[in-house]
């Protein structure tokens, strides 16, 4: 978790440094796509486990020096994760809507080849409803948890890339509760498969 904090903080500053540079390219984003739940949403409903996610939308902006390798990505979005189906000992479903900034390092190791990495960390936030429920009580964990996510991408062109996201949205070193001693990260993490398009 040290560690985690000490990057976050690494990257936050190399980016403002860079971006007050001069000579710095922009361009804005927008990235949608599908997501697929990993682990467990345990911690936040203490009610049901997995999901099978549904979608991600991002908003953003990338900045790249004329000299420099690497691009900065901070970016803003969304992620929903749908709970696993009914069962007759589990009745109820929660759908879980997460909120998140965070920012991504971009680099591409050839020109020739159009095959960026990303790496960077998220700020996420849930928030947890019942389905078809009227009454819809607070439920688990609450706040901002602080995450990271790595990709792998590729550039079709100067305007649209594919690309595929993992996303811890909280690791946690010493969970709390009882039921998830040992397993890290303790809330939901998830893959994303989606496309963006540069303005």
């Amino acid at each position: 978790m040290k560690i985690m904090r000490f990057l976050t903080v690494a990257i936050f500053s190399s980016s403002v440094v860079l971006v007050a540079q001069e000579g710095i390219e922009y361009k804005s984003y927008v990235a949608l796509g599908a997501t697929l739940a990993h682990g467990h949403s345990h911690d936040l409903t203490q009610k049901t486990w997995g999901g099978f996610g549904s979608f991600n939308a991002e908003v953003g902006l990338q900045f790249k020096h004329s000299s420099a390798g690497v691009m900065i990505r901070p970016n803003f979005g969304m992620a929903k994760m749908t709970g696993d189906k009914p069962t007759e000992a589990q009745p109820e479903i929660y759908d879980m809507m997460g909120i998140y900034v965070g920012v991504d390092l971009v680099y591409t190791p050839s020109k020739r080849l159009p095959i960026f990495a990303t790496t960077g960390p998220t700020f996420h936030t849930w928030n947890v409803d019942m389905v078809d429920s009227l009454d819809n009580p607070s439920q688990g964990h609450k706040g901002m948890k602080l995450g990271w996510r790595l990709g792998l991408g590729y550039e079709i062109n100067n305007k649209f890339k594919v690309e595929i996201l993992y996303a811890l949205s909280e690791w946690r070193s010493d969970p709390d509760l009882s039921y998830v001693q040992g397993l890290n990260p303790s809330n939901p993490a998830y893959f994303s498969i989606r496309a963006s398009y540069n303005f």
